[in-house]
């Protein structure tokens, strides 16, 4: 457990009203604190966000279900006595909360109420901070997050490990015939934590520049999908996603020779198919999806790489109309990998 982690796990009472209630205006919402001292009287919070308005509560409390439920019963009554109809009900806590109980949550409380839930849990709180709040971090949790480089450190290490192996043709990408290759990771801000998928429930993960994959492997701990190309010996696409959320594919279908030239189609082009863009998006919603339906959420790093394709020409359009005639070399991609900077996504239900 690192400083930040154990500052978030720390904090109780109106420390952590006061927190939540700042965090959420990170998040966008129009926030109105109650202001009261002792009972929270139905609320601590009111909000907005997106056109729906409602109520917020924050607990540090470990059975945060109990908790959840009760402050529901309390947003109720409020509704009732003030004469108001709300469509939010957001719950901010410092405790784990799984995909699949978030999920289960959300059903209950607009069965039962009506309303949109929304719950900002320790995962997707201590991913926001690290990566857009910072200075939330100092002012209300006295931690200094530029001095603590290691959670982001080590995913990078993961990542480099994984793209050096895709790079050698060793582990997942043992059956990838070699040529250059375009590699999507996306690997959900808990891959550090205990928090795994259970064995047979892994779906089968999405190949780049695939529609249909050819079959998936489970593996216990993770499944592989193959594309259409390729024999039991040797494929052109894969697609691995681990039980702890961490999802590779490596094609080197998205390649194709003309004229002596290796081209990458970076666009979507009738008679040629899905370009990058359009490929690396559809398996990106894809596997958001299934890391929901496998317990994830909160945040998640994504990063394109373009491996061995220096001597590669990207296709690109010079206007809406037409293809360049004198397309672009990947000159800053020879040698070694290439990544794009890091993006962050929201693993959303």
């Amino acid at each position: 457990m690192d400083e930040l982690e154990y500052a978030l796990a720390s904090i109780r009472g109106h420390p952590f009203e006061n927190f939540a209630m700042a965090y959420l205006r990170e998040q966008g919402y129009n926030v109105h604190e109650s202001g009261r001292s002792g009972p929270d009287g139905g609320w601590d919070g009111q909000v907005e966000l997106g056109g729906r308005e409602g109520i917020a509560h924050a607990s540090v409390q470990e059975t945060w279900r109990q908790k959840l439920r009760s402050d529901a019963e309390k947003v109720e009554d409020l509704e009732e006595e003030r004469g108001e109809d709300y469509d939010l009900f957001v719950f901010v806590t410092n405790q784990d909360v799984g995909g699949r109980q978030e999920l289960d949550m959300e059903d209950e409380i607009r069965d039962e109420y009506g309303w949109k839930l929304r719950i900002h849990h320790r995962e997707e709180i201590l991913g926001e901070l690290r990566q857009n709040s910072q200075d939330l971090a100092e002012d209300l949790l006295d931690v200094d997050l530029q001095k603590d480089h290691d959670h982001i450190e080590e995913i990078n290490e993961i990542l480099e490990n994984q793209i050096e192996n895709i790079q050698a043709r060793e582990g997942y990408a043992s059956k990838l015939i070699e040529g250059p290759a375009v590699v999507l990771h996306i690997i959900p801000n808990g891959v550090l934590s205990k928090n795994k998928a259970q064995s047979g429930s892994i779906p089968e993960p999405a190949v780049l520049f695939e529609r249909l994959t050819s079959y998936g492997e489970p593996k216990g701990k993770y499944t592989i999908s193959y594309g259409s190309g390729g024999s039991g010996s040797e494929h052109h696409s894969y697609a691995v996603l681990q039980n702890d959320g961490l999802y590779e594919s490596a094609s080197v279908d998205a390649f194709h020779e003309k004229h002596d030239d290796i081209w990458l189609q970076g666009f979507i082009q009738e008679k040629v198919g899905l370009g990058l863009d359009a490929s690396v998006v559809l398996a990106a919603r894809v596997t958001v999806e299934d890391l929901s339906g496998m317990g994830f959420s909160g945040t998640a790093f994504a990063w394109i790489s373009l491996l061995d394709a220096g001597d590669v020409k990207l296709v690109t359009p010079n206007d809406l109309a037409a293809v360049s005639t004198e397309p672009r070399r990947l000159s800053t991609l020879t040698g070694t990998p290439q990544s794009t900077p890091r993006c962050r996504s929201e693993i959303s239900k």
